[in-house]
């Protein structure tokens, strides 16, 4: 929204500037209008990281540190067998470690796909659940307990 400082303003003036009616709340086609002006009430999707930065990422551990050094002096040493167990075990950690999170996100991926939450608005004189994203400003939003605060706002009565 613009650079207003809502927070000073009263609940009048702030009714009047969004051009809000407290019983009737916004009608579905004021609400087009807002979410094509403001967009979806939600925080913007992250990028996936790419698989070959996921798989560095594992060798970033104190004990990969640890047993590539190992690894390494051994190699000094001459002692070939310690050498390629070590070795073994620091790739077999890193695969492992790829493998577990890569899965992870994409399960967190799908829960984010699945898991909608719901608040309770006014729109058009009636009170209608809608999924959060769908949040404008100037909505009335009637909070429960146990709600989750869909969006910045203002408590108007309790």
């Amino acid at each position: 929204m613009d650079e207003k400082k809502w927070h000073n303003l009263s609940f009048e003036e702030t009714t009047k500037i969004l051009k809000i009616d407290i019983k009737e709340g916004l009608s579905e086609k004021e609400v087009k209008i807002r979410q094509g002006k403001f967009g979806k009430n939600s925080l913007p999707e992250e990028k996936p990281l790419p698989q070959l930065r996921i798989f560095l990422e594992q060798f970033k551990s104190p004990l990969i540190y640890i047993l590539v050094i190992a690894g390494t002096s051994t190699l000094i040493l001459k002692d070939l067998t310690d050498a390629i167990v070590i070795f073994g075990a620091v790739f077999l950690n890193t695969v492992v470690g790829y493998f577990q999170e890569n899965k992870t996100s994409k399960i967190l991926s799908e829960l984010k796909k699945v898991v909608k939450v719901k608040t309770y608005a006014v729109r058009e004189g009636n009170e209608k659940e809608i999924d959060q994203s769908e949040v404008v400003p100037g909505d009335i939003i009637l909070l429960q307990p146990g709600n989750k605060i869909p969006a910045d706002g203002r408590l108007v009565e309790s």
